[in-house]
């Protein structure tokens, strides 16, 4: 008799199917989370994010992780392998990626992000961030688009914001160490990396 086995085995793969999708709730199993850009481009990484791109990021079809090859982030003294996602979690309204700089030095780091948030516009975000941490420098012009640097008080961050569509491309730069950096330093880095990509991005 073989219905039995035939039996047994259907059983097993049918438990299998609905602990597959069971166990993770209504989260996307890993082998159908989405891997490239709007271009058919790969991320530099594995994302195990199916909700990555969701309705809070989805006014550009700019994706800051694919937007410069290897060797061009190379030239901006970037670590190419250095690339992560952004998000933390599944599902944030943040979309883009993490870069260490090449060569820190023991107790000194630097780091780069690109990402990307829906937004009603540039003067919309300097509203919302306009507290007493909060400082807008004067507004820089890259190719005749407006782009607003931002930092904070502490000095630790500087961080470009250029409107792309129906979002707004951020660049931030951090560093950390036992000596302060200028302020101008930080923001340079930022303004050099939005200049790089900003012509990668849809007005």
């Amino acid at each position: 008799m073989k219905y039995p086995t035939l039996m047994a085995t259907s059983l097993v793969i049918v438990g299998i199917a609905l602990s597959s999708c069971q166990s993770g709730g209504n989260a996307v199993r890993d082998y159908e989370v989405r891997q490239i850009d709007d271009s058919g481009v790969r991320l530099p990484f594995h994302t195990v994010h199916g909700h990555r791109w969701n309705s809070g990021n989805d006014g550009t079809h700019y994706e800051p992780c694919t937007a410069l090859s290897a060797k061009e982030l190379e030239t901006l003294g970037i670590n190419p392998g250095s690339a992560s996602d952004a998000a933390g979690t599944d599902g944030q309204t943040l979309r883009g990626c993490d870069w260490d700089y090449a060569g820190d030095i023991e107790l000194e780091h630097w780091t780069v992000s690109q990402i990307v948030g829906n937004s009603s516009g540039l003067v919309s975000d300097k509203n919302r961030h306009a507290g007493s941490h909060d400082l807008w420098l004067e507004d820089q012009f890259i190719n005749g688009r407006t782009i607003g640097v931002h930092a904070m008080i502490s000095g630790s961050q500087c961080d470009t914001n250029v409107q792309s569509g129906n979002a707004i491309v951020t660049t931030l730069v951090m560093y950390s160490g036992l000596k302060d950096q200028p302020l101008s330093a930080l923001c340079e880095r930022a303004i050099t990396f939005t200049r790089a990509t900003i012509d990668r991005m849809p007005e």
